[in-house]
């Protein structure tokens, strides 16, 4: 309750007040098509390899990108604090797609559609873009003050998103899982993935080239980044399903951190 009521919202709010105008108003764009890119992509990889999945978790899981969890820790280490900014800007796009279509999605596996309407009106992500838009729009900027407190709140919540998936696989026995089951659905989100920001980059690249070479190196990483620990968060929030997503938001998490490190290598 508090990460998605809370600290999330906050430091949305703040790093939106600090980001460029250009970069908040490009960014965003690109994923939330990718999100939106992603869906009939999880509707084909549920068709012919996973028709136990949940098809609306299925598709939560191949549209959300852990870009504030697993993108803010893996950003400062490779471009260093003041890019965080910038990621709050990728992140945008994916988190309007993932607080209001994806969490719709999820609620649904649960609960009626009047239910689950009823549930995205209650997420303050919406109120707090808007906000953060108005705001960013007169001119404002969040306090230098501030600074200690954000770098906890990242930190909080780079954390504690990971402790709730720790918590979901308590009682998951680890040796019945069915590893190639969820290599198989993560390789095929890879590959769409980086196809997609692949042609997005280009296009953006070759109509408008209007970003910095470490934006896109940023956006092309998010292709590689694992499942948002968003799904399991709003499972365990709405009672639906845990335990699948639980499991491929951990194996594609650990992928990440191979794949993440060897793009690296090529990148930087």
């Amino acid at each position: 309750m508090p990460l998605i009521k809370f600290l999330l919202p906050v430091l949305v709010f703040f790093n939106m007040l600090d980001a460029e105008a250009g970069k908040l108003y490009v960014l965003p764009v690109f994923t939330l098509i990718l999100a939106l890119a992603m869906v009939p992509v999880a509707n084909l990889a549920q068709k012919q390899l996973a028709s136990d999945f949940d098809p609306l978790l299925l598709r939560a899981s191949f549209s959300f990108f852990n870009i504030a969890f697993f993108g803010i820790p893996t950003v400062t280490a490779l471009f260093g604090e003041e890019k965080v900014s910038t990621l709050i800007c990728i992140y945008l796009g994916s988190a309007l797609y993932g607080d209001t279509i994806g969490y719709f999605q999820v609620a649904k596996s649960k609960l009626e559609t009047s239910g689950a309407l009823k549930e995205v009106i209650k997420i303050p992500f919406l109120y707090v873009f808007v906000a953060g838009i108005v705001c960013k729009s007169l001119g404002m900027q969040s306090l230098e003050e501030l600074g200690g407190i954000l770098k906890v709140v990242s930190l909080t919540v780079s954390c504690a998103g990971m402790i709730i998936v720790g918590f979901q696989l308590a009682d998951i026995s680890l040796k019945e899982v069915k590893i190639p089951y969820y290599l198989k659905l993560i390789g095929v989100r890879t590959i769409a993935a980086m196809a997609i920001i692949g042609v997005l980059i280009f296009a953006e690249y070759t109509v408008f080239n209007s970003l910095e070479t470490d934006d896109y190196k940023m956006l092309f990483l998010v292709s590689l980044f694992p499942v948002a620990t968003n799904v399991t968060v709003f499972a365990s929030f709405l009672g639906s399903e845990q335990e699948k997503p639980a499991l491929i938001v951990v194996i594609s998490a650990l992928l990440s951190l191979v794949l993440v490190s060897i793009a690296t290598l090529f990148l930087m």
